[in-house]
């Protein structure tokens, strides 16, 4: 791992998942990680963006807790079994990536229907093809046209989704639950254990969906350990890690 920067802590902003609370990160920026390195990371409850890692760090709350998913026992649930009946003629293909003029199509038409932003090409490219660690592009065709997009990073013991867009003309086919089970798949291909989800927040309800993927570990902050969660059951595992 080539270090750009030494680690800091970001000012304290308005939290952007949970109401009258800060958001505070520790971050720092990095080039060159290997699998092994990237592996260490996840499993301390690291994210990525570009060249730019991160983690929460906010005083007095562990609310945002790292989750991963056991790719060899996922199961879906009858209502994921039915998008992924739906899916059956959605090609995809797993690829070096690449910003090409249909992945900043996909992209943009995502930031736009879903969240009202305009996003921006260079902001685009910075924050998907910097290169930092080993990196594959997931894509997503009906009949040959790009319709979704995923960004994962493979580390020693797991996959994890950077982050995933599609076209929202296709939101009928719920890419989104798609590529999870897609992107499961690829774990156990490449002989690998973990499909990390990023951040599950306790409270959150734009979080809530990553719950209905089952069976999921979540992170101990305080111990530093992965246990087994049921999120949708039972916050109370959960909350123990919330030091407020």
């Amino acid at each position: 791992m080539n270090f750009l920067s030494t680690l800091r802590n970001s000012a304290p902003v308005e939290c952007p998942y949970l109401t009258k609370r800060l958001f505070v990160q520790e971050y720092f920026f990095a080039t060159d990680v290997t699998e092994h390195e990237l592996g260490l990371l996840l499993n301390a409850g690291w994210r990525h963006f570009g060249k730019f890692f991160f983690r929460p760090a906010c005083l007095g709350c562990r609310r945002c807790v790292p989750i991963r998913i056991d790719a060899s026992r996922l199961t879906p649930t009858s209502s994921q079994r039915r998008v992924l009946s739906r899916g059956r003629t959605i090609r995809v293909d797993i690829v070096s990536p690449s910003p090409t003029e249909e992945a900043w199509e996909v992209y943009r038409a995502h930031s736009k229907g879903q969240f009202n932003k305009e996003a921006n090409r260079r902001d685009f490219e910075n924050t998907f093809y910097a290169k930092a660690v080993p990196t594959l592009q997931s894509e997503y065709r009906f009949d040959g046209k790009l319709i979704g997009l995923g960004f994962l990073d493979t580390a020693e013991e797991g996959i994890s989704s950077v982050y995933f867009s599609f076209d929202p003309q296709w939101a009928r086919y719920s890419l989104g639950v798609l590529s999870v089970f897609r992107e499961a798949e690829l774990v156990r291909e490449l002989g690998k254990s973990w499909y990390y989800m990023g951040y599950w927040v306790s409270g959150c309800a734009s979080m809530n969906y990553k719950a209905k993927y089952r069976p999921h570990q979540l992170f101990n902050w305080e111990s530093g350990v992965w246990h087994d969660g049921e999120l949708g059951a039972s916050d109370e595992k959960v909350l123990q890690n919330d030091v407020g």
